[in-house]
């Protein structure tokens, strides 16, 4: 027994521990590298610097602009590429969509009348601007497109036909408008101005109502509230009655629920219809009436339409809500 036990512990192999001689291998092989690098190399350590670390990345180019890196293009792709640029800008605003990162710089120098502006303040100054501009159309002519090259920077200029009506003043006006965009290296805007305007035409649409108050005329002192009977004019108001939700929100609901008259549709009749009606004290809308239209159905339409709308935000004078007179267009238009 054993003898057995004995025979069996010499048939177990024993082995070497060489754990140490291949850690000697391995940083041999690693100092190797590092001299090589060191030597041959400009930057040793690129080869193990991370994608994003790596110098030159542009931060927010996840979607890199068409204008991007103008300055090794030539003249005919940089008004190619300026030609796409304008028109997706207008395109997007057209749909109602105004998202800043998309086409201005972080801090933007010039916005028409306004300077170094971050994403907030310009998306807020665009819609307060596009409250008092209902039915804005604009079409750009690409044929006086023309620009420069500044350093990095493209400068355009462009004349562009602007039509929209005032609601504060009830007024219709279209123009010729010279703009100036200013593109940074980035693809993105750093400046658009007005340069110039011709070519304008303003149209008023006159109350019908001889129950107005005049502008000279404000509260009844006495009691501080208005009588039921009275109506303010849009320009005498202090706050403007307004759709819930503002101007954004009236266009939708608008797109939404007006139907092009089949007749107006088969003679190719487009155009504005142009409504007067009185935002009353609670909010809802009376004495819905036509005051300029094309017919063919439209008129109609428009004022069924605007029959069905919700209760507006009424105009208020001294914190008190009054009647208030107002003019909407409706646009017809085929696709």
């Amino acid at each position: 027994m054993e003898e057995t036990e004995k025979n069996t512990e010499e048939d177990i192999p024993v082995y070497k521990d060489r754990s140490l001689m291949y850690m000697g291998i391995g940083l041999g092989v690693v100092i190797l590298i590092m001299g090589y690098l060191t030597l041959f190399v400009d930057d040793p350590w690129k080869s193990f610097r991370k994608e994003e670390d790596k110098p030159g990345k542009i931060e927010g180019s996840q979607n890199p602009s068409i204008l991007n890196k103008s300055q090794s293009m030539s003249e005919d792709q940089v008004r190619e590429s300026l030609v796409k640029f304008i028109e997706a800008f207008y395109y997007d605003q057209k749909k109602g969509y105004f998202d800043p990162p998309s086409y201005f710089a972080k801090i933007t120098e010039t916005f028409y009348n306004y300077h170094n502006l971050n994403y907030q303040r310009l998306k807020d100054l665009y819609w307060k601007r596009m409250e008092d501009m209902h039915n804005f159309s604009r079409n750009w002519i690409v044929s006086s497109l023309d620009f420069e090259r500044s350093d990095s920077r493209i400068i355009a200029t462009y004349w562009a036909r602007e039509s929209y009506f005032r609601p504060s003043l009830n007024e219709q006006y279209s123009g010729d408008i010279k703009y100036e965009m200013t593109i940074d290296e980035d693809g993105k805007i750093v400046a658009l101005k007005e340069l110039e305007k011709k070519n304008e035409q303003v149209s008023k649409v006159e109350p019908d109502s001889s129950m107005l108050v005049p502008a000279t005329e404000n509260m009844e002192e006495e009691s501080g509230q208005t009588s039921d009977s009275k109506v303010f004019d849009m320009s005498v108001v202090e706050v403007q009655p307004e759709f819930n939700g503002g101007q954004r929100d009236l266009s939708k609901y608008i797109s939404n629920n007006i139907k092009y008259p089949s007749a107006a549709r088969q003679n190719h009749v487009e155009g504005k219809v142009y409504l007067s009606f009185i935002v009353e004290r609670d909010g809802s809308l009376n004495d819905i009436r036509v005051k300029q239209g094309i017919g063919s159905g439209c008129d109609e339409e428009a004022v069924r339409v605007l029959k069905n709308s919700p209760k507006w935000k009424p105009g208020t004078v001294k914190g008190t809500p009054v009647r208030t007179f107002c003019v909407l267009p409706v646009a017809f238009q085929l696709e």
